[in-house]
């Protein structure tokens, strides 16, 4: 940024936060409208001391740090200290760092956006508030010492608990498909048996009866077409990156956590040292839940691709960006400052991750930018009786998005143009065999998707949420795959239990609304803060709900024999349905009731599941070494 701005300038950096609640105490003064008690960050009081030594020098100060609430709470923070100094001070918003966008808000002259600020102030307070009213509960409960709870990382976690227990619960079902071979219009073609439901061998087999492929030699020798259905398809390019798009992206096809890919997004926005020696910031900000591109960026892409793609450019009078439900739209999406520097242009200069981070947003962006694919589906219907068989295929007119970067070969193929009355002629027929999967565990790339999808937390928070529950060892990572710890299940079964009027999807979501109110002038930060805090209270002095969640030794005996790192699933008694029945006392009466599988082999106990060394999900009796019963297939016996 220095190089921008010239020798008359002094840039300083506070390297992120220099103040907030204190890690040890309660940090809330709730006798005084829930006021905050910000205190210096470790080593940040002499930092910023020498920060203001230098400010004394200066005419005037300007704050630049993130363009959102976090970001604005620094600069308050910063402004108090400063402002001791009787200097004109301004807060610059910087959604890119470019000499344009510096000199745009060094002229702007902006202030403190004080409503972002309250919005800020209320979320860090909300959680400080679980966090020291709920854990010290755990402790007692659970009675385990120094046990956290977080606010949105409870959410989270519940899902992550709540798939484990799909998987355990999961039985595979063996089905079968069936297929016709055979001729049409000179052409091998295979037809599919089309039903909503699924069959097993023996309905497969009644099917082939009465259709007179069974018994052999079969009587069946032709089926007549009689209806061809076409549909147009229109597939659209995938939109510029928002942050959880970028994180599943940059997991899914670079293998980066999400710690890493915003790293490497912070250093690609605050620029890299180019050709001349000239710093120059590579991506706008990296921190945004929309998926809108200004015009300005539009104009360049669309210039760039004129030159180099102008058969795949779409008009940009057809293109529409919709944001989604739970979108702020604060920030503009992810994309490159200046598309004309294409990634081999910058490679010297760069780090080899940073390179692939930069091209993985370049193409994103420029893809945006391009025609849809479009063509035709067609269906011929050939029925047989009741029955009814299909033959299904795509004719691809323009790949259009799907030539970039690179033009995609054609494939030629016999191309079938079948009418009405036209005839198959039956050759030979097959049953394949299948099995439904259990559902697959979430990766982080999923989990932040999922974030987003729902409302639940923000761009600024998506990495830290998941970070945090590996630091509390509540989850566990194994080949990308996320699952529940035993501690884990055991503080999301209390959790879910006792407070999912405040950890559920719904209030998390709902939350964060108001908290967008706050800086639209629509809520009051103390209002929301004091309604959460009623809400909490009541929940802490009614009668708890527990279970026993005891997680049994056996399976630590039985991850010890495949993986250090494992998904150990509560025993039989964690819920996924649960009913209650008050006593006369008004407590707590019979556990929750879940449906389980006993083991096959011992009849006894229930199977249990974990996460093997090879990354697939090994089943397991809970009474492990008293029984022996382990396989990796799931089949109800």
């Amino acid at each position: 940024m220095s190089s921008y701005l010239g020798k008359d300038w002094l840039v300083v950096a506070t390297k992120g936060h220099i103040k907030d609640l204190p890690p040890k105490s309660y940090g809330v003064d709730l006798t005084n409208q829930f006021e905050p008690e910000y205190e210096w960050l470790n080593g940040k009081k002499n930092l910023f001391s020498t920060i203001v030594t230098k400010a004394k020098k200066c005419e005037v100060i300007y704050i630049a740090s993130d363009p959102d609430r976090e970001g604005e709470i620094i600069a308050k923070h910063c402004f108090d200290e400063l402002s001791k100094l009787k200097k004109p001070i301004y807060r610059l918003r910087l959604k890119e760092i470019t000499k344009e966008e510096l000199k745009t808000q060094i002229q702007r002259k902006g202030g403190l956006d004080l409503e972002a600020i309250e919005s800020q102030i209320a979320r860090r307070v909300i959680d400080r508030i679980f966090g020291f009213e709920v854990s010290p509960d755990l402790w007692k409960q659970l009675r385990i010492q120094g046990l956290s709870a977080g606010r949105v990382q409870s959410t989270v976690l519940h899902w992550i608990c709540e798939r484990e227990k799909e998987i355990q619960n999961f039985s595979k079902e063996t089905y079968v498909l069936l297929k016709l071979q055979g001729n049409l219009q000179g052409q091998n073609v295979e037809l599919k048996y089309h039903s909503e439901d699924r069959f097993k061998k023996e309905e497969v087999e009644t099917i082939l009866k009465e259709i007179q492929i069974l018994p052999e030699p079969s009587r069946l020798k032709q089926l007549v077409l009689s209806k061809v259905k076409t549909k147009k398809i229109k597939r659209n390019p995938p939109k510029a990156f928002s942050t959880a798009s970028l994180l599943e992206s940059s997991f899914r096809a670079l293998k980066f956590d999400s710690k890493k890919t915003m790293r490497i997004a912070q250093s690609l926005f605050e620029g890299k040292r180019l050709q001349g020696g000239e710093s120059v910031g590579l991506i706008t900000y990296m921190r945004t839940d929309s998926t809108r591109v200004s015009l300005e960026k539009q104009t360049l892409g669309e210039n760039y691709l004129k030159k180099q793609y102008s058969n795949l450019l779409l008009e940009a009078i057809e293109r529409k960006t919709k944001q989604k439900k739970f979108s702020q739209d604060a920030h503009e999406a992810i994309v490159p400052i200046n598309p004309h520097l294409t990634p081999d242009q910058i490679r010297s200069y760069v780090s080899a991750d940073e390179f692939k981070l930069y091209q993985l947003i370049w193409e994103r962006f420029l893809t945006s930018l391009l025609k849809p694919e479009v063509g035709e589906e067609i269906v011929y219907e050939f029925p047989v009786g009741k029955h009814l068989f299909i033959h299904q295929f795509e004719i691809i007119f323009d790949p259009g998005f799907k030539n970039f970067p690179e033009l995609k070969q054609k494939v030629i193929k016999p191309r079938l143009d079948a009418k009405v009355g036209d005839v198959f002629f039956y050759q030979s027929h097959t049953m394949e065999e299948k099995e439904t999967e259990p559902p697959l565990r979430y990766t982080q790339g999923k989990l932040i998707q999922k974030m987003e999808d729902t409302g639940v937390g923000r761009p600024s928070t998506y990495a830290t949420i998941l970070e945090t529950l590996k630091l509390r060892k509540y989850i566990v990572e194994y080949k990308k795959n996320i699952g529940p710890s035993a501690l884990g299940v055991k503080v999301d079964s209390y959790l879910f239990l006792n407070f999912k009027e405040l950890i559920g999807e719904s209030f998390t979501k709902d939350l964060e609304t108001e908290l967008d109110q706050i800086t639209e002038h629509k809520e009051s930060r103390v209002n929301l803060i004091s309604k959460f805090y009623r809400q909490l209270k009541q929940i802490l002095t009614s009668p708890r709900k527990k279970w026993d969640v005891t997680i049994q030794g056996s399976i630590d005996s039985v991850a010890s024999e495949t993986s250090k790192e494992t998904f150990p699933i509560p025993n039989s008694k964690s819920p996924r349905k649960h009913s209650e029945k008050k006593s006369s006392q008004g407590k707590t009466g019979q556990s929750p009731i879940i449906e389980t599988r006993k083991c096959p082999k011992c009849l006894n106990g229930t199977v249990k599941t974990k996460l093997g060394k090879n990354g697939k999900t090994i089943y397991f009796c809970s009474r492990y070494p008293h029984c022996d019963y382990i396989t990796y297939d799931n089949k109800s016996e």
